[in-house]
C-alpha cells in the first residue's frame, strides 16, 4: 500500500510547508501513465480504441492514479502574517482555509479512540483495529483538525513535527506521555 506521508519543509521566505511530497504524484502519474500506455499498445488492430468493456479495470485504476496525482493537500504555516493555511483539492479546484494562530489552543498528538468513546466503538466496528497516532490542531472553540497521522512506531517522528510547528507557530504542544 502507497501511503501519503505530508513532509515538512522549511521554504526560502521562512514559512513552513506541509505537504504531500512530488514524489508520491510523480510515481501516481507514472503508474496511469504506463497503464495508459500499455493500454494503446496493446488495444486490438480493427477496433481502434482503448474504451472497451475489456479495459474498465485498467481505465478505472488509470483514471484513480491520475487523480490521485492531481491532489492537493498542504498546510502552510506563515509566521508574518500569524496564519495558518489549509489547501486541498484536485488542481485549480482546491479550497483555502485561512486560520489565524490566536484561534488554536493548541497542537496534540494522540491515539485513535482517544479523542472519545463513542467515536472508538464506531471505528473498531467498522475495522480491525491498529492503534495509530493523530496530528490534531485544535481550535479554542473545540473543533478539531487531523492534520496527519502515522503508524504506532512513528511516535518520535510524530513528535517531531509537532514540536517543529508548535514552536514555529508559538501554539502549546500535547505530546502522549503529557498529563
Amino acid at each position: 500500500m502507497i501511503g501519503f506521508r505530508l513532509k515538512l519543509k522549511h521554504l526560502s521566505d521562512g514559512r513552513l510547508f506541509f505537504t504531500i511530497p512530488l514524489g508520491y504524484k510523480l510515481l501516481l502519474f507514472l503508474i496511469g501513465l504506463l497503464i495508459l500506455i500499455s493500454l494503446i499498445i496493446t488495444r486490438q488492430e480493427g477496433l481502434g480504441s482503448i474504451f472497451v468493456r475489456e479495459n474498465t479495470i485498467p481505465l478505472i485504476i488509470c483514471f484513480l492514479s491520475f487523480l490521485g496525482a492531481a491532489y492537493h493537500e498542504r498546510w502552510i504555516f506563515d509566521k508574518k502574517q500569524n496564519q495558518i493555511v489549509h489547501q486541498n483539492g484536485i488542481f485549480a479546484l482546491h479550497r483555502n482555509k485561512v486560520y489565524g494562530f490566536s484561534d488554536f489552543e493548541r497542537i496534540e498528538i494522540t491515539q485513535l479512540g482517544m479523542i472519545g468513546a463513542e467515536q472508538n466503538k464506531t471505528i473498531i466496528g467498522k475495522m480491525s483495529f491498529r492503534p495509530v497516532w493523530s496530528l490534531l490542531l485544535i481550535e479554542k472553540t473545540g473543533r478539531i483538525h487531523k492534520v496527519e497521522t502515522y503508524k504506532r512506531s512513528q511516535l518520535q517522528h510524530a513528535e517531531r513535527i509537532a514540536s517543529t510547528i508548535s514552536a514555529y507557530c508559538r501554539i502549546s504542544l500535547k505530546n502522549p506521555g503529557d498529563a
